[in-house]
C-alpha cells in the first residue's frame, strides 16, 4: 500500500522520458477511472502537464502521434487556449485513440508506483513521479476537444469554483467559455503577468521592511537589520531565579488567584508538563472519588514480582506438558473452570476451581498449572478489590497499618500467594505517595505475610516469589475452640492469631453444605483483628458465585455486624426452645454495598434456578506469555475476569465515627446530586428548616459527604443519544434505573458518558424508576422441574377429571374448521417456511370461524 506521504511527494513519470511537469492543477475528473482501479492511493487525484526537459516552461511542444499532429502550448502555470478542430469521424477516432493511450499511460504509472513502494524506492526516487501537475486530459482537451460533454462541464464547474466570475484570459478555450456563459453568465477575463509577478516575488525575498511610525513601511538593509537584531539579543537579560515569562493558562490563573487570597506565592516551574489544557477532558471531583477499579483500568502484571518469577519457574518444564496439565485440570482449552468466567450462552457448568491452595496433595505439574493459569486472574481480581477498599477507607487506613511496629499482617487464605503479591503492590504504591523522592526499587514496609498452602510443591513455588512469608498447611479452627476457661480445662484459652487483612478468593463455592460454608466464614471473621481488620471474600462472577458471597454477607450482618435497629443476634442455635441473645459488634460493609440491609438481588437462601440478575464486576488484565500459550490465543492478549465480592471491616463503623448516612435519606440526596455542593458559599448552603427534605437533601448531606452514601452502578451503563441510563444499587437497598439526560446538567451528562460499570455515582439524575429483577422461579424450579411437576399433577387427577378435560378438548377442536396441519412429533424439526404457512392457515381459519359464528347469530 502506498502511504499518504509517499504519494504526496511522488511525481509523475512520462512514458517517453522526454517530458517533465511544469504546472499544478486542482483535482479534475479525468482520472476517475484511474482512481477506481487504485482505490488504495490518496483521494487527491494526480495530474501532470508535459513539456520537454530541454525547453523552458513557455516553449511550445510538438507531439507526434500516428496520423495526428497537434501543437500544445503552455504559458507558465496556465494552458494556452486553442480552438479544437472540427469534429469529424476521422478526428473522433483519433481522439478516442489518444484518450485510450492516456488511460494506458495512467495504468502503467500506477503499476510503477506500486512496484516502487513495494521495493521501498518511492521515498528515495520521488522525483520520478509527479502527482501534482495538471491532468493529461486537460492538456489535450484544449486542442482535440474533451472526452465527452460530462468532462467539459466538469472543467467549467471547476473553473467557476476556483476563480468565480473573474477568469484568467487563457484559462478556458472558446468552447468552455461558451458553456460557462450558458451556465453562469458572461465571465470577466483578465490577463496575468506571470513573469513580472515571479520577478517581484524574487526581489521581495531579499528585501526587509519595517514600520516608519507614520502608518507606512520603509525598506531596511539586510546587514543593518542583522546587526540591530544582534544588539537587541545582547541587551536581553533573563532573571535566572524567576525564569522566562510564560503564558498563563486557566489552571495557572486560578492557582495564582487562590495564592493571592491566601497571602502566598506560586512557582510557575512546578506546573511544567502537569498543566492541564482548557480543552482537556475533566471529571467532577465527586465522580473521580467514586471511580471503581484500578487506574489505568487495564492491569499489566508486574514483571519483577509476578510474570518474571513464574516464567523462570516454568522454564524448567516443557510448555506442552504444562499446557496439557492446565487444560486437563481446568476443563479444556479455554480453561472454563479457572478464574475465567465463560459467557452465559456457553452454558458451562458453574463449578468451583478444581485446585485448592489448601489441598495436601498436588503434583509438580498441577502446581505449575496453578501458578500459570490461576495466578494472573487471582492477582488481577485481588488488586482490583484492594484498590477499591483503599479508596473507600481512605489513605489513613493503610498508612496506619504501615506505621505499626511490625507493619500490617496479611493472610492469604486461598489464593496461594497471589493475594499477597497484589497487597504488596498496593503498599508500594502508597509508599511512593508518602515518600515521592525515594529512588526506584528502594525497600518499603511490607509487614508480615502468611499464606495457606497445603502441598510442598505449591509452597516451594510461592516461596520463590514471596520473601518473609510464613506458610500454613491449613487454617486454624477458632469456631470450635473455647474462648474462656471451662470446668474441664481451667487453663487460659490459647492465644489466637489475628490479621489486619484477610484475602479469601474462591474459598466458598467448593464447600457444598451451607452450614459448613457459614462456619468457614465465621472462622475467617474470628481471625480478623477486632480493631479494624478487613475481610475480603471473592468468587467467580456467575450466579452460584454471587449466591455464595451474598449468603456470607447475610450471615455476617445477621450474626456479627451491628446496625441501627439490629444490635443483637437472637436464637443462635436456631432452636425454638432456646432464646439466646448475643450482642453484635461494631463493623460495616466497605464494598461494594453502600447499604446494610438485605441484598435486593438475594431474597432466598441458597441457589435459585433461572436467576438472570446478580451482582458482579469485572477487571481486565493483559495475559502473560505463558498463559497465552496455555490458552492458545493468537490475537487477543487480554482477559476480563468477572467476580462477585464483599469487603467487611471488623471493629470500626464509619457510620458512627464519620457520620455516614445511608438509607432512603442518602438515596434522595444522591438523586438530587452533589455537583454544586462545594461551589456554594457556606452562608448560602444553610437551608431553612421549613423546606421539605427533598429540596435540601443534597445540601444538608453535603457537609458529611462520603462515597459510601452513593448508589453503585451494578451493570454497564446504557448510553443512548442524548441520555445515559444507570442500573444502580441505592443506599436504601433497592435496584433502580436512573436516567441522566443532556438537559439535566452539562457536567453530569459529560461525566455520565465516562462512567463505567462499578462506579459510585454522585451527580444525581433527572428520573428514576424501579427495575424489575429476574431472580429465578418463585418455586425454586427450572424449566425441566416445572414440566415434571405439571406432568405429575396431571397423573394425580381422577378418572372423572381426566374425562372432563378430554371432553372439553374435543368440544373446542370440533367447533373449529379442520386444518391440514399435521401434529408435530417429538424431536421433529419443522422449517421456518412451514411454520409461517401453518400460521397463515390458522389465521385464515380463525377469520372464517369468527365470520360464520357472527352470521349464524344474526
Amino acid at each position: 500500500m502506498l502511504s499518504r506521504t509517499s504519494a504526496a511527494r511522488a511525481s509523475r513519470p512520462c512514458s517517453h522520458r522526454l517530458l517533465r511537469p511544469i504546472a499544478n492543477r486542482p483535482p479534475q475528473t479525468g482520472l476517475q477511472q484511474l482512481r477506481g482501479a487504485a482505490s488504495f492511493l490518496p483521494t487527491r487525484q494526480r495530474s501532470s502537464a508535459i513539456t520537454p526537459k530541454s525547453l523552458s516552461p513557455n516553449s511550445a511542444v510538438r507531439v507526434s502521434l500516428p496520423g495526428l499532429n497537434y501543437g500544445v502550448q503552455t504559458l507558465g502555470a496556465r494552458h494556452a487556449s486553442t480552438t479544437p478542430p472540427a469534429e469529424t469521424e476521422a478526428n473522433t477516432e483519433r481522439k478516442d485513440a489518444i484518450y485510450a493511450l492516456i488511460d494506458e499511460i495512467n495504468d502503467n504509472e500506477m503499476k510503477l508506483a506500486v512496484l516502487m513502494d513495494d521495493l521501498n524506492l518511492l521515498d528515495d526516487y520521488f522525483e520520478a513521479l509527479n502527482f501534482d501537475g495538471p491532468e493529461l486530459d486537460d492538456v489535450f482537451s484544449q486542442t482535440i476537444g474533451h472526452r465527452d460533454a460530462q468532462t467539459l462541464e466538469a472543467r467549467v464547474r471547476s473553473a467557476r469554483q476556483e476563480f468565480g466570475d473573474t477568469i484568467p484570459e487563457d484559462h478556458l478555450n472558446a468552447t468552455e467559455i461558451e458553456l460557462y456563459t450558458q451556465l453562469y453568465g458572461e465571465p470577466i477575463l483578465v490577463q496575468e503577468h506571470t513573469e513580472e509577478l515571479e520577478a517581484q516575488d524574487e526581489d521581495d525575498l531579499n528585501t526587509l521592511y519595517r514600520e516608519d511610525g507614520e502608518g507606512g513601511w520603509q525598506e531596511v538593509d539586510v546587514e543593518e537589520a542583522v546587526s540591530e537584531e544582534e544588539e537587541e539579543e545582547v541587551a536581553v537579560v533573563y532573571d535566572m531565579e524567576t525564569g522566562p515569562q510564560e503564558d498563563e493558562t486557566a489552571a495557572m490563573q486560578r492557582t495564582r488567584e487562590i495564592a493571592e487570597q491566601l497571602g502566598g506565592d506560586i512557582m510557575l516551574e512546578q506546573f511544567g508538563d502537569d498543566t492541564i489544557h482548557d480543552d482537556a477532558p475533566r471529571l467532577h471531583p465527586r465522580t473521580v472519588e467514586g471511580k471503581f477499579a484500578t487506574d489505568p483500568s487495564t492491569i499489566y502484571l508486574p514483571k519483577d514480582t509476578v510474570t518474571g518469577p513464574i516464567s523462570a519457574i516454568l522454564s524448567e518444564f516443557s510448555n506442552k506438558h504444562i499446557s496439557e496439565a492446565a487444560r486437563r485440570t481446568f476443563g479444556g482449552s479455554r480453561l472454563p473452570h479457572s478464574t475465567y468466567t465463560p459467557i452465559p450462552r456457553a452454558q458451562t457448568p458453574q463449578t468451583p476451581i478444581p485446585l485448592s491452595a489448601s489441598q495436601r496433595h498436588m503434583t509438580e505439574m498441577e502446581a505449575n498449572a496453578y501458578i500459570a493459569a490461576l495466578y494472573p486472574g487471582l492477582y488481577a481480581s485481588a488488586l482490583s478489590v484492594l484498590t477499591e477498599v483503599r479508596k473507600r477507607l481512605g489513605p489513613e487506613w493503610i498508612r496506619g497499618l504501615m506505621s505499626q511496629e511490625e507493619g500490617p499482617h496479611i493472610l492469604d487464605a486461598s489464593a496461594g500467594g497471589a493475594g499477597v503479591l497484589a497487597w504488596r503492590d498496593v503498599l508500594r504504591a502508597e509508599w511512593e505517595l508518602m515518600v515521592p523522592d525515594q529512588p526506584e526499587g528502594s525497600p518499603y514496609p511490607v509487614g508480615r505475610s502468611t499464606v495457606v498452602a497445603g502441598s510442598e510443591s505449591l509452597q516451594l513455588r510461592a516461596s520463590a516469589m514471596l520473601e518473609n512469608t510464613s506458610f500454613l498447611p491449613r487454617l486454624p479452627d477458632y469456631v470450635h475452640v473455647r474462648e474462656k476457661p471451662t470446668l474441664d480445662d481451667s487453663r487460659a484459652p490459647p492465644r489466637r492469631k489475628q490479621y489486619d487483612v484477610i484475602i479469601a478468593p474462591h474459598s466458598l463455592l467448593g464447600i457444598e453444605e451451607e452450614y459448613m460454608r457459614k462456619e468457614h466464614v465465621e472462622n475467617l471473621w474470628n481471625l480478623l483483628n477486632p480493631n479494624g481488620g478487613v475481610l475480603i471474600l471473592l468468587e467467580k462472577g456467575h450466579q452460584r458465585g454471587f449466591e455464595a458471597v451474598a449468603g456470607a454477607r447475610e450471615m455476617l450482618l445477621k450474626r456479627h455486624i451491628a446496625s441501627p435497629g439490629s444490635t443483637q443476634y437472637e436464637n443462635l442455635t436456631e432452636s425454638p426452645s432456646e432464646e439466646t441473645h448475643i450482642q453484635k459488634e461494631a463493623g460495616m460493609i466497605v464494598a461494594p454495598c453502600t447499604n446494610h440491609g438485605k441484598c435486593p438481588m438475594y431474597h432466598m437462601d441458597g441457589h435459585s434456578k433461572g436467576r438472570r440478575d446478580y451482582c458482579h464486576f469485572e477487571q481486565r488484565y493483559i495475559r502473560p506469555q505463558f498463559l497465552q500459550r496455555i490458552v492458545g490465543a493468537k490475537d487477543r492478549n487480554h482477559e476480563d475476569v468477572r467476580f462477585s465480592y464483599v469487603a467487611v471491616q471488623r471493629g470500626v463503623d464509619l457510620r458512627e465515627t464519620q457520620g455516614i448516612v445511608q438509607g432512603p435519606e442518602a438515596t434522595e440526596a444522591a438523586f438530587a446530586g452533589y455537583e454544586h455542593v462545594d461551589d456554594a458559599p457556606a452562608e448560602e448552603a444553610q437551608v431553612d428548616e421549613a423546606l421539605p427534605a427533598s429540596q435540601d437533601g443534597a445540601s444538608s448531606s453535603g457537609q458529611n459527604f462520603h462515597t459510601l452514601s452513593l448508589p453503585r452502578i451494578v451493570y454497564p451503563p446504557i448510553k443512548r443519544r442524548g441520555h445515559i441510563i444507570f442500573d444502580s444499587c441505592t443506599p436504601a437497598g433497592n435496584i433502580e434505573r436512573w436516567t441522566v439526560p443532556r438537559s439535566f446538567s452539562r457536567r453530569a451528562y459529560k461525566d455520565a458518558r465516562k462512567a463505567r460499570w462499578g462506579d459510585l455515582w454522585a451527580l444525581g439524575a433527572k428520573t428514576r424508576i424501579h427495575r424489575n429483577l429476574r431472580l429465578g422461579d418463585k418455586h425454586g424450579e427450572g424449566k425441566k422441574e416445572r414440566l415434571q411437576r405439571r406432568a405429575a399433577a396431571k397423573e394425580e387427577l381422577s378418572d372423572a377429571e381426566k374425562d372432563e378435560l378430554e371432553h372439553q378438548r374435543e368440544m373446542s377442536s370440533s367447533s373449529w374448521p379442520e386444518l391440514a396441519i399435521p401434529p408435530r412429533k417429538k424431536g421433529q424439526t419443522i422449517p421456518s417456511w412451514k411454520k409461517a404457512a401453518d400460521k397463515k392457515k390458522l389465521r385464515q381459519a380463525t377469520k372464517q370461524y369468527t365470520a360464520s359464528k357472527f352470521s349464524g347469530e344474526e
